[in-house]
């Protein structure tokens, strides 16, 4: 097992998938079934969060930001409902949507070194498409859809593992409980991408885009035991912008 392929494990929306068109149509989903002046300040609000101002609240992601600012106005079901149309959305070319610039220069060179494996919460719906539009097509050796992260993070970094030493994989993504917390338990690698710069927890290397962790996943492909013994899980302390 120590020769096997080590295992990079990206996270889909807001690591390799960016731009917050999704999350718009998931709130124009949400938003249809509230009064004019609820709709008004949840999109004021979400907008806060989504620039990045220090009064737009502490939430995991987008799609959490507008999942908690809403609930409390809709029925039960509105949220998955809109959820879903917004990952049909993702097929639609005017929903803008972008792969990180050099990614895909970055996946072609680990090619056949390194087992590239995307693990998302999202489901299959439009994953094929937006991995199309991204360019990222035939870059990925496996894809993990509705993944059910973290509760079911440790089944499945094990079996991508498939008795290999913890070091041999690396977690990259953008929700620290979701794809750093199970991951840093197992003993693997990890790289945050913390988007605002306001995510203290501990990983091994964390930025505010995946471009910034390039040359960590570079040297971790290279000599994934090496890395893991010289870059201790420490917190995040990313510049912000603020």
């Amino acid at each position: 097992m120590q020769n096997a392929r080590p295992v990079l494990v990206l996270d889909f929306d807001g690591t390799i998938c960016l731009g917050d068109g999704p999350i718009w149509a998931y709130a124009k989903g949400a938003l249809e079934h509230v009064d004019t002046e609820v709709a008004e300040h949840v999109g004021a609000a979400l907008r806060r969060y989504l620039d990045g101002n220090a009064d737009g609240g502490e939430f995991a992601d987008g799609y959490a930001a507008l999942a908690e600012l809403v609930r409390p106005h809709v029925a039960r079901g509105v949220l998955e409902s809109a959820y879903a149309r917004s990952r049909l959305a993702l097929e639609d070319v005017t929903v803008d949507i972008e792969a990180p610039r050099g990614l895909a220069d970055l996946l072609d060179e680990l090619a056949g070194s390194v087992r590239r494996v995307v693990v998302t919460n999202a489901p299959d719906t439009g994953l094929a498409t937006a991995m199309r539009r991204l360019g990222l097509d035939g870059r990925i050796d496996e894809i993990v859809a509705s993944a059910g992260k973290p509760a079911s993070s440790r089944v499945v970094l094990v079996r991508l593992l498939a008795g290999a030493p913890a070091e041999n994989l690396m977690s990259v993504g953008d929700i620290w409980r979701n794809d750093i917390a199970p991951a840093l338990e197992l003993g693997a690698a990890t790289g945050l991408v913390d988007r605002f710069g306001r995510s203290p927890r501990p990983a091994h290397v964390c930025g505010r885009t995946i471009q910034e962790l390039y040359p960590a996943i570079r040297e971790w492909a290279a000599a994934p035991a090496a890395f893991t013994a010289t870059h201790r899980p420490a917190l995040c302390a990313v510049p912000s912008d603020s």
